[in-house]
Formats: structure tokens, C-alpha cells, sequence
């Protein structure tokens, strides 16, 4: 609760309160759980003061002094703020939704989990401010400053961050979508994990932001520089607009050491060619997941923006992801698992690669999940995933057989569950089979 003799001093006015604090400077007003709703606390010298919980809704602190208060849980709806100084404030769970803090100086305050629905920060000053969490959706960021501030998982829906300066802000797992960030400064930002679909970057400057695991699904970059981003599994689609993009060279690693050109830099409109091409080859036009998939075999809504990560032939389902471990390309996580057991096995294996030979049909190409060589004896294992359905099993078969007539004496399918859970025990299993079908 409020120090009755201090909040009875503001009460008689912010001329006599300004005249007491300044007599004061060593005390810390307490004013907790204040009722203030609509006063006129303008030019108000309120520096460190206790505001914890306080009704300040429709109050008017233009230009007041409110650096290092606390002003958590406080309730700021609709409150005029415009110009104040709230350095180093603690604004924790504070409702400020529709407050206007045009040319407010937030700078290093703290907005964890902050109400900022709607409000208007027009060149507000917020560099280095905390805003985890907060809800800022459908806010006006507009020239602002946010330079080295914290805005991970931060609800940034439709707002609008035209021309304002992000200058390395972590954004990581932000939520941006639909959000306008045209012509905004993200210099070495961290966008990793954020969702970016559909929002504006035109002409905005990206260079050395790390868009890592970024959903970018139909945003909009025209004009944007990317030159130097690291990008990381992101996640892109037909509909990204990638015309005219400023990008020299892209990073496919956190540590910056796997550059793409690795000489030399894209020629202008290169970059934006080489993902048109990779959307087309691989035929991954993004669409939702039946919902009766094996979650084991979910794929996720990314590509693989890696063009050297291949191995030949390749067919895969168009709704499906692409999943690379060692660039090598797998239909799943269950097939990676079953690669990465051969692998400490140290034996010969093809995955997912095409084998040209004689079928009843003439010379063709057929596919096997992995193409195994153990002790000089060549075997396939074939991963059955939730997509291997009963009707399919006759064409399987034949595969089988084709394979057989071509010397592969060893053809043996697996459960898709049992090769994840159980990726060691599969392969030794499918070992004795070989040892067994040569005998």
C-alpha cells in the first residue's frame, strides 16, 4: 500500500510534489497501489518511485520523470506518456495497452511479459529495453529505437516497425507475422526460430542476421539486403518474394565458416535464382501434414537451402521434407537414425539412391532405402514408413524381386517405429540376415 504522507503530498499537486522531491532526492516515494486514474501528472518528477500496481489508466505523464520506477503490473491503459523518461524502469506485467509513448525514453527499461497492445511508440527510445514475452501486437514501433534490445517470444503480430533500428535485437522465436519491417535496420539481429511469414522487409537491412529455423512463408524482401545471413534451415516457400534482393553471400553455419558462394559472391538477382531453383527440383511447395501422420515422421515446413547436400536420384513425395544429416538427403528422421547406426557400424551403405538395372521392362532406374555392403556382401533394408500402405505392397514386392534377380540376395523391410526407437537392434538384425543369405 501507498505511504499515506507521500501520496497525500501528490495529491496536493505536481508543483508542490516536484518541490518536495527535489528536497528529498534520497527517499523513495511510495506510492503503491495508488489511485491516480486520469490526473494530470505531467512534468511530474516521480524518479524511482514505487508505482507497483498503481491505477494510472488515462493519466497524463507526458514528460515526467519515471526513470528507475517501478512500475510493474501498473495499469497504463490509454495513459499519455509522451516524451517521459523511463529509464531503467521496471514496467513488468504493466498494462499499457493504447498508451501513447511517442519519444518516451525506455531505454535498458523492463517490459517482460508487458501489456503493449495498440500502443504508440513512434521514435520511442528502447534500446537495450527487456521486452521478452510482452504482447506488442498491433503496436506502433515507428522509428523506434531497439537497438540491442530483448524481444525473444515477444508477440510483435501486424505491428508496425517501419524504419526503426534493431541493430543486433535477439528476436529469437518472435512472432512478427504480418508485421511491417520495411526499410527497418535488423544488423546483425537474431531472428533464429522467428516467425516471419508474410511480413514486410522491403528495403529492409538484414545483413549478418541470423534467420536460422525463420519461417518465411510468403514474406515480402523485396529490395532487402541479406548479404552475410545465416539461414540455416529456414523456412520459405513459392510465395516469398525474393525480387531484387541485395545478397552477396549467405552462411549455412552458426559459426559463419560454411559460405555460399564459397568464392566469389552472387551476381544481383543470383541468390533470389538459386531458391526459385532448389523450390522447383525438389518440388516443395509447402502444404499441412495429413493429421494422421506418425509423428516420428512429421515433417516440418522447411527446405533445405544447402544446394551441395544431395545424393543421386532422390524421389521423394512432394508434401514431404527434405531431412539432411552428413549432406545426405532422408525422407525422414527414422531413415537418419537407421544412417546413423550403419555409421557406427563403419560398413559401406547408398542411401536413397537410384541403382540402374535390368527389370522385365528393359534397363531401369529403381530405388532402395539403403544399399548396405557387409563383410563384401550387399544387402538392402528397407524402412516401412506410415505412407507404405497394403495397396503398394504388390509394386514393393516386384522391387524386390528385380533387386534379387540382380544379385542383391538380401532384401528385408523394417517397422518404421522399431527403426527409430530401436536403430541399433536393426541393423545388427539385418546383418545376420546377410550373413544367413549368403551361406
Amino acid at each position: 500500500m501507498a505511504n499515506p504522507e507521500h501520496l497525500a503530498i501528490l495529491k496536493q499537486g505536481k508543483e508542490i510534489w516536484n518541490k518536495w522531491r527535489n528536497e528529498n532526492l534520497d527517499v523513495i516515494p511510495d506510492l503503491s497501489d495508488a489511485f491516480l486514474y486520469r490526473a494530470d501528472l505531467s512534468e511530474a518528477n516521480l524518479y524511482r518511485s514505487n508505482l507497483y500496481r498503481a491505477e494510472l489508466s488515462e493519466t497524463d505523464l507526458s514528460s515526467a520523470n519515471l526513470s528507475e520506477a517501478n512500475l510493474g503490473r501498473a495499469d497504463l491503459r490509454g495513459t499519455d506518456l509522451r516524451g517521459a523518461d523511463l529509464r531503467g524502469a521496471d514496467l513488468s506485467r504493466a498494462d499499457l495497452s493504447r498508451a501513447d509513448l511517442s519519444e518516451a525514453d525506455l531505454s535498458s527499461a523492463n517490459l517482460i511479459e508487458a501489456n503493449l497492445r495498440e500502443a504508440n511508440l513512434y521514435r520511442a527510445d528502447l534500446s537495450g529495453a527487456n521486452l521478452s514475452e510482452a504482447d506488442v501486437n498491433c503496436a506502433v514501433l515507428s522509428r523506434a529505437n531497439l537497438s540491442e534490445a530483448d524481444l525473444s517470444s515477444t508477440n510483435l503480430n501486424y505491428t508496425d516497425l517501419s524504419n526503426s533500428n534493431l541493430y543486433r535485437s535477439y528476436l529469437g522465436s518472435a512472432n512478427l507475422n504480418w508485421a511491417d519491417l520495411s526499410s527497418a535496420n535488423l544488423n546483425w539481429a537474431d531472428l533464429s526460430s522467428a516467425n516471419l511469414n508474410w511480413a514486410d522487409l522491403s528495403k529492409a537491412d538484414l545483413s549478418g542476421a541470423n534467420l536460422a529455423i525463420s519461417q518465411v512463408i510468403g514474406t515480402n524482401f523485396h529490395n532487402a539486403t541479406l548479404t552475410g545471413v545465416y539461414i540455416k534451415d529456414w523456412q520459405i516457400n513459392s510465395e516469398t518474394k525474393l525480387d531484387r534482393v541485395i545478397c552477396e553471400y549467405v552462411y549455412l553455419d552458426v559459426n559463419k565458416t560454411e559460405r555460399r558462394p564459397i568464392n566469389g559472391n552472387f551476381k544481383l538477382g543470383e541468390f533470389a535464382s538459386v531458391c526459385q531453383k532448389i523450390l522447383e527440383n525438389t518440388d516443395l511447395i509447402l502444404r499441412e501434414t495429413p493429421e494422421n501422420d506418425n509423428t516420428v515422421n512429421k515433417p516440418e515446413k522447411n527446405i533445405d537451402l544447402d544446394n551441395t547436400s544431395n545424393n543421386q536420384g532422390v524421389q521423394f513425395r512432394s508434401d514431404r521434407k527434405i531431412h539432411t544429416w552428413e549432406r545426405l538427403r532422408f525422407r525422414s528422421k527414422t531413415e537418419i537414425k537407421i544412417a546413423e547406426a550403419l555409421d557406427r557400424t563403419g560398413v559401406l551403405f547408398v542411401p536413397n539412391s537410384l541403382a540402374r538395372l535390368n527389370t522385365p521392362k528393359g534397363r531401369e532406374n529403381k530405388e532402395a532405402d539403403f544399399l548396405i555392403c557387409y563383410n563384401g556382401k550387399w544387402g538392402v533394408l528397407e524402412v516401412d514408413g506410415p505412407f507404405h500402405t497394403a495397396e503398394r505392397r504388390v509394386e514393393e514386392q516386384e522391387r524386390e524381386r528385380i533387386f534379387k534377380k540382380n544379385g542383391i540376395k538380401v532384401v528385408e523391410r523394417f517397422d518404421y517405429e522399431r527403426c527409430y526407437n530401436n536403430p541399433d537392434e536393426v541393423v545388427q538384425e539385418f546383418f545376420k540376415m546377410i550373413e544367413i543369405g549368403y551361406s
